[in-house]
């Protein structure tokens, strides 16, 4: 991994001190911690997890501003257009709290390492435009107009 010294730091810090915490608060069953280790081993278990986490971390730190997220160039680049917009999203973000003292860096990097982290961080553009296109006709039919002569799925063109 490519970390600055101080980021190598801070990931060995959460690494030591957060993620015991965090694999007994999400992972145990009656005070243990279960995984089944013959699909994987615990060190492929922890690296998907910190990913995972990782690409939800950096979706929500690039885009909430002021206690609100900003839609405006997720939305834009959907329809061809650009639009201002904000909304809340309900998501518990105390998952990947452990996460928070990490630069954008960092996170960017630990969300690379494995599909998981990419599929998180991709998965929540893909709820929000579904989610506006099911709420919006308008919206729905600029996001399949701008993506038909293309010939690709919406969530693969923007």
């Amino acid at each position: 991994m490519k970390l600055r010294e101080n980021e190598k730091v801070d990931l060995k810090d959460t690494i030591e001190n957060k993620i015991s915490t965090h694999l007994n608060k999400y992972w145990a069953e009656e005070g243990i911690v279960v995984r089944d280790l013959e699909a994987r081993t615990v060190g492929d278990w922890i690296t998907n997890e910190i990913s995972f986490l990782a690409g939800f971390a950096i979706w929500f730190r690039e885009k909430e501003k002021d206690g609100e997220i900003d839609l405006s160039n997720l939305i834009s680049n959907a329809i061809g257009e650009d639009v201002s917009a904000s909304g809340e999203i309900d998501f518990n973000k105390e998952r990947f709290e452990m996460l928070n003292g990490l630069t954008s860096n960092t996170l960017a990097t630990l969300r690379d390492m494995s599909p998981a982290g990419k599929i998180a961080y991709r998965s929540l553009d893909v709820a929000v435009i579904k989610g506006l296109s099911e709420g919006d006709d308008e919206y729905a039919t600029k996001m399949k107009g701008r993506t038909l002569p293309n010939q690709k799925p919406w969530w693969k063109f923007w």
